[in-house]
């Protein structure tokens, strides 16, 4: 009798154990499955206003071949959803790297939570792969400026470039900005000392009354050319330029360019910022010891622009048109005035450059 309840009492802990285990391992697979799901969600521009056309770019590694594909954007107050999906049953069993790229557009201002999501047959509902919190300014608001050259990184083993930004608040109040580098593309770069990787693109300010802000690139972060963007609340005067330093010496991490010998500087540049305008008119220089060369920036949503030369008596000599995809910067040479430079008799002279778009 005894025997029997014992065998009856090991037989049900067995079978709780069983259970148990069995529990446990779902619990393990649940949790690998779900790891290797987690998506990377990076949005451009990450300092979105409303006047903004935003837009995503998705990474991961996958269980399977079987990977996301076919992003859906919907947005409702407060969300932003991207939905993927694959009809794929037979998969690939080998952990797959994914990437998506797209489209959200414009939206109000607001803060919004961004997620991601993935429904297949293997799932009963869909998946939630990842989120993130997206806040979209007033343009209306906001006041911005641009630099136009950023330089960061190594061009030769002992020889390198680094950005220095200085913003000074010559206001009365409080404020609060973000400071945004990207690349020669558009795309947001890695350019300022982190102890996280990937280095960040962007830098979050907040200047007292007559306070000043400084802010420096890491050197030994990969090569960029690029421009910067800085974005503020209010109207609140803002003083902001940028200095661009040639250093004779191996990059360094995280190393402040003032804080080198002046021996290893070998040439530097002080830019003031800019404010975005639909036109720009500047004096230009042609002659044989010099030619011009100009920065031309999108920051907006729109892509076209165009550049006309004239003359000090504003008489067209020549013309180039140029193309640019939003956030894109290109470097136009004084090529626009060729024909104007083989002009017979005429060796050097001054002209007004007229930007328009």
């Amino acid at each position: 009798m005894m025997k029997v309840a014992g065998s009856r009492i090991g037989m049900a802990l067995t079978c709780a154990g069983a259970v148990i285990l069995l529990l446990a391992s779902q619990a393990s697979v649940s949790l690998l499955f779900a790891q290797s799901q987690v998506a990377q969600i990076d949005l451009s521009p990450p300092d979105a206003a409303d006047n903004d056309v935003i837009t995503f770019r998705l990474t991961g590694t996958w269980s399977n071949g079987c990977v996301p594909q076919s992003p859906v954007v919907s947005v409702s107050p407060g969300t932003v959803r991207i939905d993927t999906t694959n009809p794929g049953v037979v998969c690939t069993q080998a952990i797959t790297s994914w990437m998506l790229t797209g489209t959200i557009g414009k939206l109000s201002p607001g803060r919004y939570d961004v997620i991601v999501r993935f429904s297949g047959p293997s799932t009963s509902s869909p998946v939630e792969l990842g989120r993130r919190s997206l806040t979209v300014a007033d343009s209306s608001l906001l006041s911005e400026v641009i630099l136009p050259i950023v330089v960061n990184g190594a061009v030769a083993e002992k020889l390198h470039y680094q950005t220095i930004f200085t913003v000074l608040n010559a206001s009365a109040g409080n404020v609060k900005g973000t400071l945004q580098v990207y690349s020669n593309a558009g795309a947001p770069s890695g350019v300022f000392c982190s102890p996280l990787a990937p280095a960040p693109s962007n830098a979050a300010l907040a200047l007292n009354p007559n306070g000043q802000y400084f802010q420096f690139t890491s050197a030994d972060l990969g090569f960029l050319n690029g421009w910067a963007r800085l974005r503020w609340e209010g109207p609140a005067p803002i003083l902001v330029s940028e200095e661009l330093t040639l250093v004779a010496a191996a990059p360094a991490r995280c190393q402040l360019v003032c804080n080198r010998p002046s021996t290893e500087k070998l040439s530097s540049a002080q830019i003031a910022a800019v404010k975005p305008a639909r036109e720009f008119k500047m004096p230009l220089t042609i002659n044989p010891n010099r030619q011009t060369a100009i920065a031309l920036i999108n920051p907006s949503s729109a892509e076209l622009g165009s550049k006309q030369l004239r003359d000090q008596d504003s008489s067209p000599r020549a013309c180039q048109q140029v193309r640019l995809a939003n956030g894109v910067r290109a470097i136009a040479s004084s090529r626009c005035a060729d024909s104007a430079r083989l002009l017979p008799g005429l060796l050097g002279f001054q002209l007004r450059l007229a930007l328009c778009c």
